[in-house]
């Protein structure tokens, strides 16, 4: 577990961050391919994840050059130091939202299957970053609290509250892959990781709150449960079963009638 939060590269410091989140969402696109195997056709997800989060990345990390574009002729190293902006994280978000849709389309593939894939990538990807980066909370007096070396309060272990709480989603929607219909991994998995996180979010340190006392984090875990309990209620479910149907090879004896 590693609780530095940067890695020395020569001149350079590279955030852990980076390196874990990528690593994280890579493993998290191979248990998605996994878990859909019974799904006839094969989707490389953990590519499509990949790129998305690349996507993003760039976008994000280069926004302040986009609305200052002559800063690269006038400094040429502010490729390399610049800073992303919360502006940028929202653009960043609709690229990688558009190369989405378009692979969508490419692919013929449904929304559902997009959806059950994200969710179990994420889910997936959050017990691993969760694992190696160590994140503390608020103090507490009980006796699993962390205390860092040279400090003498203890402190909430976020990161082990959130693997133990992943762990366990994971464990429960393996167990009922075979038996959800397309569609339904996201809003099941995604109703109980939301609200999951966002009780383990108030042992959390939030120097800063967004609207109606919750941070910016813990409006992302609203949002992803509220999200997958109104999934449950869109029309096109069915009809992602239907569509599954019609992938699925003609059998010998069918083909012989």
């Amino acid at each position: 577990m590693f609780t530095q939060d940067v890695l020395p590269l020569g001149p350079f410091l590279l955030p852990l961050t980076w390196l874990v989140g990528g690593f994280s969402i890579t493993v998290g696109g191979k248990v998605a391919e996994q878990w859909e195997a019974p799904v006839q056709r094969h989707v490389s997800w953990s590519e499509v994840w990949i790129q998305a989060a690349l996507l993003w990345f760039f976008v994000w990390r280069w926004s302040p050059l986009l609305w200052n574009p002559a800063t690269i002729s006038e400094d040429p190293r502010a490729l390399l130091f610049v800073s992303g902006t919360e502006k940028g994280a929202w653009l960043g978000g609709a690229v990688a939202t558009g190369f989405l849709g378009w692979f969508l389309r490419k692919n013929q593939l449904g929304m559902a299957r997009l959806l059950d894939a994200f969710i179990v990538a994420a889910v997936t990807a959050g017990i691993i970053y969760s694992f190696l980066l160590a994140r503390l909370g608020e103090t507490t007096s009980l006796f699993w609290g962390i205390s860092p070396e040279g400090y003498s309060q203890t402190y909430h272990p976020i990161h082990l509250y959130r693997v133990a709480v992943l762990a366990a989603v994971w464990v429960w929607g393996w167990n009922l892959r075979l038996r959800l219909s397309p569609g339904q991994t996201f809003v099941r998995l995604g109703m109980v990781t939301g609200v999951s996180l966002l009780v383990v979010s108030y042992f959390d340190y939030y120097s800063t709150t967004l609207w109606l006392g919750l941070s910016g984090q813990q409006w992302i875990f609203v949002g992803l449960a509220l999200s997958a309990w109104m999934a449950g209620f869109v029309p096109w479910l069915p009809r992602e079963k239907e569509h599954l149907e019609r992938e699925k090879p003609i059998s010998p004896q069918k083909n012989h009638t």
